[in-house]
């Protein structure tokens, strides 16, 4: 048996890339925004939910705790971990201090000025019907 030194989580859906606890980058119902997954779950739980603490971005490189939300797994898109080495979280006032670069990468997430254009499917015109 294999001894693992990371906190076992009672959470029925985590994405595989996160840790319980851990911050990210998250795609939730459709918006990009700084999660927390829950290291818990209330007795409810469905399998295929998970429970997040949602963050707003407060002030330069500031985020408050907005709200906690159980999700499916559907509603839930990991984009980008963060290192705890990057943030630093003062769970007593349930703010979360981000590095600049991570804000900055944040606001490339959510501008559209930013966003990558879709690619579309055309064809060469050599293979095009004569």
């Amino acid at each position: 048996m294999v001894s693992s030194s990371y906190p076992t989580c009672s959470v029925a859906f985590v994405p595989p890339q996160l840790d319980c606890g851990q911050f990210a980058f998250a795609r939730v119902n459709g918006d990009v925004c700084l999660v927390q997954i829950s290291l818990s779950t209330p007795p409810s739980s469905k399998v295929g939910t998970t429970e997040v603490k949602v963050f707003r971005h407060e002030f330069i490189t500031i985020f408050r705790l907005s709200h906690s939300m159980t999700l499916s797994s559907s509603d839930l898109r990991i984009l980008e971990p963060i290192d705890d080495e990057v943030l630093k979280y003062e769970e007593e006032k349930e703010t979360v201090f981000l590095a600049k670069e991570l804000v900055e990468q944040l606001r490339r997430m959510t501008d559209p000025r930013f966003q990558q254009p879709r690619m579309r499917y055309t064809s060469h015109p050599s293979h095009r019907r004569r």
